[in-house]
């Protein structure tokens, strides 16, 4: 055991910085490792536009959660589902691929996907339809404001060992909702993995001061002989 658990609970518990629901959705859990991960890289995706029968919806639009939601999740988005152990109505790609047809910047669901994709390797998780790619390209058309979807991304592109693109996306997560402490504290562990450990410091100083509760990037930096008090 070390630093690694402490590290390994990037917990995003409130989103009302940016959220338009407020306490109408499940609280989204996000756990990003530093663990180098094997990952085999596709081709540019040509994505098109995605449709939907009667939609697609936005997941931060209060009327459209409150007339769908409960719809596409009570028999698609069960636990077992959210977990990654099994799918509910049909396979586990096809669950979770319902969830985002109707709501393409579903937090949960898409951040599922992501992690399925990243636990095979690659970028198209078995019987998937799309690359994950398009899946975030769609989230982006639905939804160009929702600042989780760029916290998604970069800790998919984190979890795949691609920490440059992983910077870029939750630095522009961090300009969307300046004072979310959970996406310093992630963009701080980014910024560690790629040894730039100034800027790694400024992140976890604001994380903490923020109120962020998980001590491991504080303890790595320390370790590395930056201390958040200098």
């Amino acid at each position: 055991m070390s630093n690694h658990n402490n590290v390994s609970g990037g917990i995003y518990a409130a989103w009302s910085a940016f959220s338009r629901i407020r306490n109408r959705i499940p609280t989204l859990t996000i756990i990003l490792t530093l663990m180098v991960m094997p990952f085999s890289l596709q081709a540019e995706t040509v994505c098109g536009k995605h449709t939907h029968p009667t939609g697609p919806f936005d997941y931060t639009n209060r009327a459209h959660t409150d007339k769908y939601l409960n719809v596409v999740e009570k028999h698609h988005f069960t636990e077992d589902v959210r977990t990654l152990r099994q799918g509910a109505t049909t396979h586990l790609v096809g669950d979770l691929e319902y969830v985002l047809n109707w709501f393409p910047n579903h937090h949960q669901a898409l951040d599922a996907l992501t992690r399925l994709a990243a636990r095979e390797g690659t970028t198209r998780p078995t019987r998937s339809h799309v690359d994950i790619e398009c899946r975030f390209q769609w989230a982006h058309d639905i939804a160009p404001d929702d600042a989780m979807v760029y916290v998604i991304k970069g800790l998919y592109y984190a979890r795949t060992d691609r920490d440059k693109e992983a910077r870029s996306v939750l630095q522009q997560a961090v300009d969307m909702t300046p004072d979310h402490p959970e996406i310093h504290y992630n963009l701080g562990l980014v910024l560690f993995k790629l040894k730039d450990y100034e800027a790694a410091r400024v992140h976890a100083k604001k994380a903490y001061e923020l109120g962020y509760p998980l001590p491991g990037l504080k303890n790595m930096l320390k370790e590395a002989g930056y201390s958040l008090s200098d």
